[in-house]
């Protein structure tokens, strides 16, 4: 092997196990993320539920609070979010708009589940929510900031989105809080659907897939080194059979 196709195979093999080692960092970034925003939910949870009307009125931060609200859905501002799954059902989840009757203002719902063949197509109908005013609990999560618009996508003349948008969340409810509330209960409550599970508080799997890079990393280097000892011109040949 000639010295530049040599230097050429070495850059090779370090930049595919540096671009490994790389991503095995990554998760463990993603898994401090996470760490910390589970750590803001257990203390959130672990206080008194709070008031939604009086916490926009005091400006309280909201997000992992268990909160409390009156007022009554807007069911004709819905947002739906594909790809979902709930008891090993493929569907999607239901945002719907809720105004506070006090006034103080309006907030997003993740209001339930509905089932769907391929997770993307929406039903013909989506259950409407109790109507008039209602009182509504459940746990204020953080809406997210994406880079691209929670992927809208134009299905049957619904729009669908692969992830809930802050840009998008503010667009269809100016003013409300940079939060949502997810819905405790069930079919039988306000939400009129299937209530959607909490957030597992755990680490995830991201410490596993970290793993998984670092060893990815060590079988590039080791078959960038065999590579090497076999194309090495000074390495003794095994004797010819006789």
């Amino acid at each position: 092997m000639s010295t530049f196709r040599r230097a050429l195979l070495i850059g090779f093999v370090l930049l595919l196990a540096g671009g490994a080692v790389r991503l095995a960092f990554w998760q463990l970034d993603r898994r401090d993320t996470r760490r910390a925003a589970n750590s803001i939910l257990r203390r959130g949870q672990e206080l008194p539920a709070l008031s939604l009307a009086e916490a926009f009125a005091r400006e309280t931060p909201l997000v992992g609070r268990i909160a409390t609200a009156r007022g009554r859905f807007l069911p004709e501002g819905d947002l739906l979010l594909r790809g979902r799954i709930l008891k090993k059902a493929p569907g999607l989840e239901v945002m719907t708009p809720f105004a506070l009757d006090s006034g103080a203002g309006q907030v997003w719902v993740l209001r339930g589940f509905v089932k769907s063949p391929d997770a993307t197509t929406p039903p013909d109908q989506v259950p409407l929510p109790t109507p008039g005013s209602v009182t509504i609990r459940g746990l204020l999560l953080q809406i997210p900031e994406t880079n691209d618009s929670g992927q809208r996508l134009e299905r049957l003349g619904r729009t669908t989105y692969r992830r809930l948008d802050r840009a998008v969340a503010a667009a269809g409810l100016p003013g409300a809080p940079a939060a949502y509330l997810l819905l405790d209960g069930d079919s039988a409550g306000p939400g009129g659907l299937p209530a959607v599970l909490p957030p597992t508080l755990d680490d995830g799997p991201h410490f596993s897939y970290a793993i998984q890079w670092f060893c990815i990393a060590l079988a590039i280097l080791a078959f960038g080194v065999i590579a090497l000892r076999r194309a090495d011109p000074a390495r003794p040949r095994p004797p010819a059979a006789p």
